[in-house]
């Protein structure tokens, strides 16, 4: 909120970097504040709930290991979908067939607006902004983290076998 609001006071082009994910080169701008949200790495699992809230970079992992030890998971993105990723809709993963897209599973979001308020989006609260996050385009706010339903998930063994990646299921 405080680097939203110093970049809007020093009337600075913003750019917000994440997980390095964008394609079209938003997260990085000259003459300007980037603020990266990369160090931002956490996910909270309420396993009675089932929601859990990762931050909004670099959940991948961190996501899967988390949800894991409570027999859950969210389906998300392989890693070659995730680079081609310009907002935050879709989510074509190993769970899709079972859980559907990514997408389907997210119940809110929490973000930072141009104005530096905080604010929630749901189907219940802001809900056009929930809307436009899923899916309408970029350049509403900085999402700081997902709320997320998790399905239960027995242990599975998924992905290449190259040796760039593998699950955390293994």
């Amino acid at each position: 909120m405080t680097a939203v609001k110093f970049g809007r006071e020093q009337k600075l082009r913003v750019a917000i970097r994440g997980g390095g994910h964008n394609a079209c080169g938003l997260g990085v701008c000259d003459e300007g504040l980037v603020i990266d949200l990369s160090p931002m790495n956490y996910v909270r699992v309420d396993p009675k709930r089932r929601p859990c809230w990762p931050a909004a970079v670099r959940f991948g992992a961190t996501l899967n290991h988390a949800t894991h030890a409570f027999g859950l998971a969210v389906p998300r993105a392989s890693f070659r979908l995730q680079e081609c990723r310009t907002d935050f809709s879709g989510g074509i993963g190993y769970l899709t067939r079972r859980y559907g897209l990514t997408i389907d599973n997210l119940l809110a979001v929490e973000m930072v607006l141009a104005d530096g308020r905080f604010v929630t989006a749901s189907a219940k609260e802001n809900p056009d902004l929930f809307w436009a996050v899923r899916g309408g385009g970029g350049n509403f706010g900085v999402v700081t983290s997902f709320l997320f339903k998790v399905n239960p998930c027995t242990p599975i063994t998924a992905g290449r076998c190259c040796g760039r990646w593998k699950t955390p299921w293994r």
